[in-house]
């Protein structure tokens, strides 16, 4: 009894009043009688001999970002000096780590979680687990205020978590991730104590959910790029939300042309339906389209450095385009809106040139699930618009040949083109539109899941894909051959978009770009870790910065310097747990040095703006 009023006075501490109540409700006898239906005889066995079967074979994901000499990006030059030390230091990628974070899907009795923590060293617990009687079991076996005091010891956390979905699941641990650091996602197990639909969409999806909370982090170059650019770009062309400014023509079928391999079996048809079909190039379609003399209606742009516009010159200059219509984002190299006589600009969601001239306060709705491919962008921005009915050509997320990853008639096939350098893994195999699996990347499979979300959340929306690639989630695997243009009233459209493009007048921006904040915060950081201590102290300092921006007022300094420091972090991260721990002390010099280093350019690079 000793035992489970201890725990009964943890779960006041750490829960509800509502749960305390439910669990206090259950008879010694009920709960008795749960455990033994669900184990049978022999629990604590039970339990351990699962944990024996997983550490055979442990479902474990290591996070860690490669070295890349040639960048001039302050983080990067930052990884670049921390892997090489930790190499020098015997840092082994395959080792067992010194710290991770064990994800453990059921608490059951938990038992299999005393094993686990005295079997590998983790420092960051977090039970997924929302039955009542899986609680009571575990108060009647293991000692949870013991275990969150050894958590605490480690210099980590026990978190619960209870969830009633598997979106709910990824909610609560972004928020998690952003509380307690993104060093969570470096060295992660998946433990499965027992199946429900829930844990099992979570294991199943271990890689992709992983992938997603590390993705898209922004660095800072690249917002200070596209605050320069947005200021400039707000004097080319209208930034608004442009929320169903078309919704006339809802029925009027948009094709969206992305440049994956699929395309090319498509273009003779796609020529042909040319005079009566809406048609619109994503970033490097154009030059697949322009070869065949195919012109769009819509061009789509979305990357901010100038490289992106040099790459594609000579398509993005050619006579042809002059008229179509340029939809783009406010952070896009001015240059290339030049281009067009026309052009659309949507405000990007979580972009610091977005916050500053089109924030809340200017009523301005900026344009979600527009990464982190052009192709979302498209589909985004014509949900915005009103166009209801979209087409999917060539936007394939995956490849049956990694060979074959893009369409032939592309630059990443011509050897004069930078393009031509680019590679494509088989980093996974998902559903496949028509085949029964593709081969798909980490930022192939992320675009996939954007438009499933984009789908899910604009239920007007009606998307046929009509590309040999991924299956995507609440869109109509479609033919190409079977879609068919009757009835469509293109030209009408297209005045009617000119028309629009050239009655918004500019709004002329007076704002300058404000960096003394960032200044300020990259400075105090600074102090903060100059002084000697532990390479876990730094981490816990930079952690400490990271959750201050998603504090702060300012979410201009947020989106400015928060992805670095989270590159940061993981990249430490991935290290200490595989260094020796008799080296910390050494790698630690070199962090503080290179950390140093790099916020010191922040400061270099702040003063030239």
């Amino acid at each position: 009894m000793e035992l489970i009023n201890r725990n009964y006075r943890f779960f006041k501490q750490h829960f509800s009043p509502a749960f305390v109540n439910e669990l206090s409700c259950l008879k010694l006898d009920q709960i008795n009688h749960y455990q033994h239906q669900f184990y049978g005889d022999e629990v604590r066995k039970s339990c351990e001999e699962q944990v024996s079967l997983f550490l055979e074979h442990p479902t474990h994901l290591r996070l860690n970002y490669v070295s890349d000499v040639a960048s001039e990006y302050a983080h990067q030059i930052c990884i670049n000096t921390l892997n090489k030390r930790s190499l020098d230091l015997g840092c082994k990628a395959n080792s067992k780590p010194q710290r991770g974070t064990l994800v453990l899907l059921g608490l059951g009795a938990g038992h299999h979680l005393n094993k686990l923590l005295s079997s590998i060293h983790y420092t960051d617990v977090i039970v997924v687990e929302s039955n009542v009687e899986q609680y009571a079991m575990a108060g009647m076996n293991i000692n949870l205020d013991a275990i969150n005091k050894e958590c605490e010891a480690r210099q980590g956390s026990l978190t619960f978590l209870n969830i009633t979905s598997y979106e709910h699941f990824i909610s609560e641990l972004r928020s998690l991730m952003d509380n307690k650091g993104a060093h969570l996602l470096v060295d992660i197990s998946l433990y499965r104590h027992y199946s429900t639909p829930v844990f099992d969409q979570i294991y199943s999806d271990f890689k992709q959910w992983r992938n997603n909370l590390a993705s898209m982090w922004g660095f800072f170059e690249d917002e200070l790029i596209g605050l320069k650019h947005s200021i400039e770009n707000s004097h080319k062309a209208v930034v608004k939300s442009h929320a169903g400014v078309f919704e006339e023509y809802k029925t009027q079928p948009i094709v969206i042309v992305g440049n994956g391999p699929s395309l090319d079996s498509e273009l003779e048809k796609l020529s042909s339906d040319t005079p009566n079909a809406l048609i619109a190039s994503c970033g490097t379609s154009l030059g697949s389209l322009l070869k065949r003399d195919i012109v769009p209606d819509f061009h789509i742009e979305m990357e901010r450095p100038p490289s992106n516009f040099y790459l594609k010159e000579h398509q993005l200059t050619d006579p042809r385009v002059k008229k179509v219509v340029l939809i783009s984002l406010n952070t896009v190299y001015p240059k290339l809106i030049e281009q067009f006589k026309h052009a659309i600009l949507f405000a990007k969601s979580n972009d610091a040139g977005g916050e500053l001239l089109w924030g809340p306060k200017q009523g301005v709705t900026p344009l979600f699930h527009c990464n982190p491919t052009v192709t979302n962008m498209a589909a985004a921005a014509f949900a915005r618009l009103g166009f209801n009915n979209l087409i999917l050509l060539g936007c394939d997320y995956g490849y049956i040949d990694p060979k074959n990853h893009h369409s032939k008639l592309s630059d990443y096939f011509n050897k004069a083109s930078d393009l031509s350098g680019a590679q494509f893994d088989a980093e996974m195999r998902v559903k496949g539109n028509f085949e029964e699996f593709v081969y798909s990347s980490r930022i192939f499979n992320e675009a996939r899941l954007a438009q499933e979300q984009l789908i899910k959340l604009t239920p007007l929306l009606n998307v046929l894909n009509a590309s040999n690639g991924a299956f995507i989630s609440g869109s109509t695997p479609t033919k190409y051959s079977e879609v068919l243009f009757k009835n469509t009233i293109k030209e009408e459209v297209k005045q009617c978009i000119y028309h629009y493009t050239h009655s918004c007048a500019t709004r002329t921006s007076n704002q300058t770009i404000s960096l003394y904040e960032i200044g300020k915060i990259i400075a105090n950081l600074k102090r903060n870790i100059a002084t000697n201590g532990s390479i876990v102290e730094l981490l816990n300092e930079l952690n400490k910065a990271v959750k201050a921006l998603n504090n702060h007022n300012n979410k201009i300094s947020k989106l400015v310097l928060s992805g670095s420091l989270k590159y940061i972090v993981a990249t430490i991260a991935s290290h200490v747990n595989h260094l020796p721990s008799s080296m910390w002390p050494d790698y630690a010099i070199t962090a503080r040095e290179a950390v140093n280093a790099m916020l010191a350019e922040f400061i270099n690079k702040l003063s030239f703006q």
